[in-house]
């Protein structure tokens, strides 16, 4: 038997499955979604592959540095993978060529996924192959995709990130690696053509230097420098001198930061984003001559959140940030210009149905002359290829746009907590439930981070929409982007104030007439899978049921286990206590979920991934063995080849399937049933 019949008699198979099980998915069950669907109000069900393994994806373009060509990520079978195609028709002839296959690391974790170098030919990029964080470089030849990649960090249990591209023409990019001492990070220069790698800067012997950056003349520019042994000491942000030495810019107080973004040597400029000295991040540009400091831009409510430079050389022409729906603050008002007129460009062409949200360009060919621009919607997005010679734009991702009434769209709301602190978050409401819908309050992790506005699209939060729920998330006190008071008034509150936020945030959307408070769930991931464990054990709200994703059970063990390379220890004991003073410790303990655990009596769906370096699987495993042996509804879902993120679309199918099942039982929403993708063969 030939393979090619192999494969028509499994896909035969699983069609006469798939129609035998067709009537498997779960008609609603809450009074709203019920009339809802009896009045034909209700859009199609989406299936769940659509969320986790688009067979249509491409996205995330970047220009190559001479502009002429382009490389992004696409479906490749139904994982990710990389491709490759002249920019325009006149910069060459070629279909896209698929360059890199499989998983690439997760992104923003390491730097740059993918980029290309400065020769235009060679592309670095990331894998992470067990999801704990030790992340790969390797680097493809655009001319001879066939050929092996060069396996630039093939170091075990090594964590290796991005920091610059080398000098134009090169094929060469500088990283970061602790494969000397897994604490600390020393810098590297990789260099594609002659496959070779030099150690540029060695983190001192107390591995204290915590970072580097390198200026627009593609040298080691400065670095940060921890001043005591223990995290939480100050950190001297240093510049590197012509002689080699280093000259002390600023010295950073433990809870703020200055954060480079770029160093121009021959303009005798840098530019950074700020707290120090205020309650909100800055960008602020100072004077290398004589240190003078200058606000470029602010905000008075959150924190800018973004700059955008030219590439090779130059301060920045606009900021980004994030009071509601997300700003763009063009600095450079000739800029702002043409990436409006591409905007209503695209609305003419029908690229877009409705003015954007928000344009911001992503990437820029080196003489800036062509620039990727990215238009989002309250339904779409769409990336194009902008030459600003010539004033021409071409459309670069294929349409994706939903039908109309399919998604909802995500509001931003704002309440008074009962302390008196505001508080922000988003709500998402299902499409055609009149009334109070069932509610899934979606709870992020960090907590130093916050929930963004996301577009009406292929997102999570628009499949639990689609399945009838109104979807709730709580920017509560902690959370990034509000300033650093607002993060503050988080200290010692994990179990207390913040879970305490998130319960009047479903609140609010209660009196709203947004939520039915008999029929409430609780997600979250990581920090947020703690306050699943949390609420579900204070029962500030009417939960019946919550999904616990890599959650922490336990803090003093988190704690004590935490990844070699993190160096934010200080922000972790002032929010969450001091894991080596005995009293704290206790109190820790006590605040941790499985002290309390038998608090728990409604269904919990528990996800954890077998290489998880931030929270030990023992967590999950800790709370499933506990509730098991008390009787209580329970089910978990492990996964091998996973850590703090389940990345591969088919776990991502088995945890999202499980999490619509659950809900429909507890919440009385909808479920799609089987999924045609379950019956691939593998």
């Amino acid at each position: 038997m030939t393979s090619r019949t192999l494969r028509r008699l499994v896909a035969l198979a699983a069609l006469g499955l798939l129609l035998t099980v067709a009537g498997c998915a779960t008609a609603p069950s809450h009074p709203a979604v019920q009339a809802a669907a009896r009045e034909g109000r209700l859009p199609p069900l989406v299936p769940m592959r659509r969320f986790v393994a688009d067979l249509d994806f491409a996205d995330g373009h970047i220009v190559s540095p001479d502009g002429r060509r382009l490389l992004w990520r696409q479906v490749v079978g139904t994982d990710i993978g990389l491709a490759v195609r002249p920019a325009l028709p006149e910069d060459g002839a070629g279909a896209p060529r698929r360059i890199a296959t499989g998983t690439l690391a997760r992104p923003g974790a390491s730097g740059a996924t993918y980029a290309w170098l400065p020769d235009s030919r060679h592309i670095a990029y990331q894998k992470d192959f067990r999801g704990d964080e030790n992340t790969q470089f390797f680097v493809v030849d655009a001319d001879n995709p066939e050929a092996s990649p060069w396996p630039v960090t093939p170091w075990p249990g090594v964590r290796s990130t991005f920091v610059a591209r080398g000098a134009p023409g090169t094929a060469r990019f500088f990283f970061a690696s602790n494969r000397r001492e897994r604490s600390s990070m020393d810098l590297y220069e990789a260099d594609a053509v002659t496959r070779t790698i030099r150690e540029v800067a060695r983190s001192e012997a107390d591995g204290r230097v915590i970072g580097w950056l390198i200026g627009t003349d593609h040298q080691l520019a400065a670095r940060w420098r921890q001043l005591g042994p223990a995290d939480g000491a100050d950190v001297a942000v240093e510049l590197r001198q012509p002689d080699g030495g280093w000259r002390r810019l600023r010295t950073v107080p433990a809870f703020s930061f200055f954060s480079i973004h770029r160093i121009d040597p021959a303009a005798g400029r840098l530019w950074a984003m700020t707290n120090m000295g205020r309650d909100k991040v800055a960008l602020v540009e100072v004077d290398l001559a004589t240190d003078r400091e200058t606000v470029l831009a602010e905000h008075a409510e959150v924190d800018l959140d973004g700059a955008w430079f030219p590439p090779a050389a130059g301060g920045p022409y606009a900021v980004s940030l994030l009071p509601g729906l997300p700003q763009m603050n063009y600095l450079d008002a000739g800029i702002g210009a043409e990436v409006a007129r591409a905007a209503d460009e695209a609305l003419a062409r029908d690229w877009i149905d409705a003015p954007p949200v928000i344009t911001r360009p992503t990437s820029t060919a080196q003489d800036n002359e062509r620039m990727v621009l990215r238009a989002t919607t309250q339904t779409e997005a769409v990336e194009m290829l902008l030459d600003r010679a010539t004033g021409r734009l071409e459309r670069l991702t294929p349409p994706r746009r939903p039908e109309p009434g399919l998604f909802s769209p995500m509001t931003p709301f704002a309440f008074t907590a009962s302390d008196g602190l505001r508080i922000h978050g988003y709500v998402t409401r299902p499409s055609g439930v009149q009334g109070p819908a069932p509610t899934v309050v979606a709870i992020h992790g960090g907590p130093w981070v916050r929930d963004t506005w996301q577009l009406a699209g292929y997102t999570f939060a628009q499949m639990l929409a689609n399945r009838g729920y109104a979807v709730v998330q709580v920017n509560y006190r902690g959370s990034a982007g509000y300033g650093k008071a607002f993060i503050e008034a988080g200290n010692g509150e994990y179990n207390g104030r913040m879970q305490q936020d998130i319960a009047e945030g479903t609140q609010w959307a209660i009196d709203q007439g947004i939520a039915d408070p008999k029929r409430l769930a609780v997600l979250g991931a990581s920090f947020g899978g703690f306050s699943v464990l949390a609420q579900l054990i204070q029962k500030r709200q009417d939960w019946r049921c919550g999904v616990d994703m890599v959650g922490v059970a336990n803090w003093p063990r988190v704690i004590e286990n935490w990844p070699p390379f993190w160096r934010n220890r200080h922000y972790f004991a002032r929010t969450f206590g001091d894991v080596n003073d005995p009293t704290q410790r206790a109190r820790m303990l006590a605040n941790s979920p499985i002290s309390r655990i038998d608090r728990i009596d409604v269904p919990l769906l528990v996800v954890h991934g077998d290489n998880d370096v931030r929270v030990l699987r023992q967590d999950s495993d800790e709370v499933v063995a506990a509730l098991r042996a008390l009787g209580r509804p329970v089910t978990h879902r492990r996964f091998a080849n996973e850590g703090h993120q389940v990345r591969h679309w088919r776990n991502r199918l088995a945890m999202w399937r499980a999490t619509e099942d659950m809900l429909a039982g507890c919440l009385g929403g909808r479920s799609a049933g089987l999924d045609l993708f379950e019956l691939m063969p593998r």
